[in-house]
């Protein structure tokens, strides 16, 4: 076995070389002409993820223009964003492993109960249980940094910290995570409520100028429709209001025209156009129950015309086909 060791090592060692040969290239950067572009450069190698370059950017900008302070100052604020995501990245492994372990001493433990006379299992239980124990810290501090910055992290840290066995002082300072977690989250929430609102507010002007637009163009029953939805997303909108009646106003003497031609129709006996023009008029005014109960009164009528006709015209019954002799 200590023969072996030597070259397993040497074969990590080949295959991390190898590993490193095939990472592609980065393209060369064309030097920037101007300070202005260097900041934007670096800012966009910084968004792909390529700090070291950004910061290369920012320093070569600095030695190029060096009475420019903005370039100055832009660097130093690119090093402090990367050193946050450095820490973000590291403290995201280091969460990772500890969930990992969380979740192999569960599956130890259930190993456990199945066989509990199994000394080598109960030992690994013990084993990983003592490094978990050794987390501890590293997930307060994790819970600590990023309590403010990144919530989704900083839950996950202090999840796992709170199932650790800790000291009245560490839990202390986890409970003064768990209390700054609660107060980001709801001002998140409150966050959220607020970009909904402006995004109902946006909706809802959208369609009001739709609205006053079909009322323009005579098309009353399109805008009632339309001015609906607005209700819905902003019932105390006053306009809605007023928008409705104008609509309305307008719309009536089309439904008047339309009821009373039905009514003539129908007076005419000519039922069939009587129902059809009722029911344009409900096309405009779907909700009057005046107009559904003429349609109503008008159909029972053709209905049992209908069944009349049929009493006085049966249809002729077929013989069944008699079989073959």
């Amino acid at each position: 076995m200590r023969q072996l060791f030597p070259h397993l090592v040497v074969l990590l060692l080949i295959s991390g070389c190898a590993d490193l040969q095939v990472r592609p290239e980065q393209e060369p950067l064309e030097p920037p002409a101007s300070s202005k572009e260097a900041l934007t450069m670096a800012d966009n190698l910084a968004q792909a993820g390529r700090w070291s370059e950004a910061t290369g950017v920012l320093e070569a900008a600095e030695r190029e223009y060096p009475d420019d302070a903005a370039v100055a100052r832009h660097r130093q604020t690119m090093l402090e964003r990367w050193q946050r995501r450095e820490r973000e990245l590291e403290d995201q492994i280091m969460v990772g492993d500890a969930e990992n372990r969380k979740h192999r001493i569960s599956v130890l433990e259930q190993m456990s109960i199945a066989e509990p006379d199994n000394l080598l299992v109960t030992s690994r239980r013990i084993y990983w249980k003592e490094v978990m124990e050794g987390d501890l810290e590293p997930l307060v501090n994790c819970g600590e940094y990023h309590v403010n910055t990144n919530t989704p992290l900083a839950r996950r840290c202090f999840r796992l910290a709170s199932g650790i066995h800790a000291t009245p002082a560490v839990e202390e300072r986890l409970a003064a995570v768990s209390e700054q977690l609660r107060l980001s989250e709801q001002a998140a929430a409150e966050r959220r409520l607020v970009a909904e609102k402006k995004e109902r507010q946006r909706k809802a002007k959208l369609l009001l100028d739709e609205a006053k637009t079909a009322i323009e163009s005579r098309e009353y029953r399109e805008a009632l429709d339309i001015l609906q939805k607005v209700e819905e997303l902003q019932p105390e909108n006053s306009e809605v209001t007023g928008l409705q009646e104008a609509a309305m106003s307008m719309l009536s003497p089309q439904v008047e025209a339309l009821v009373k031609l039905g009514d003539h129709l129908y007076l005419d006996e000519q039922l069939t156009a009587a129902v059809a023009t009722w029911q344009a008029a409900l096309i405009l005014r779907p909700e009057d129950e005046a107009i559904m109960a003429r349609v109503d009164r008008a159909n029972t009528v053709l209905n049992r015309l209908d069944a009349l006709r049929r009493q006085q015209n049966p249809e002729p019954q077929h013989a069944e086909p008699q079989p073959a002799q």
